[in-house]
């Protein structure tokens, strides 16, 4: 589910560079960031802390979100950040199950995604650090 429409934030010289704002605290999170890094061969994927957004979206959204030619949210987030590391639109094939069952899911695992640090500090990994930007 896209949230609006608003312009890309960055470009290069080769199109828009896409933000993935994610929450830097939590080990899955950065696990998630990591495997992005790993897909996205084209280094087009930059990552920021969703904390960045707080003012600006609901409180219930503090995991993932991706902005890329559109602002996207909960599994919508996944789907299109997976789409575009891999440069294809097969993860597209999880929007056959209804937006409602697949963010219900998303918000599961999100709102027990803590549970796994154990109390552990947390350590962004340092090829996602390098593609840290601030927005």
């Amino acid at each position: 589910m896209s949230v609006s429409s608003y312009p890309p934030l960055y470009c290069d010289r080769s199109g828009i560079i896409s933000i993935l704002y994610f929450d830097d605290d939590c080990i899955m999170c950065n696990t998630f960031a990591k495997w992005i890094v790993k897909l996205d061969r084209r280094e087009k994927i930059y990552f920021a802390s969703i904390k960045e957004l707080e003012d600006i979206l609901p409180k219930d959204i503090d995991s993932v979100v991706y902005y890329s030619d559109d602002l996207y949210i909960r599994s919508d987030a996944v789907i299109e950040v997976l789409n575009d590391a891999t440069r294809t639109k097969i993860f597209s094939a999880f929007k056959v199950i209804p937006v409602c069952f697949r963010n219900r899911l998303y918000k599961f695992i999100a709102g027990n995604r803590h549970r796994l640090n154990r109390g552990d500090a947390c350590e962004i990994n340092s090829k996602v650090r390098k593609r840290i930007i601030s927005s």
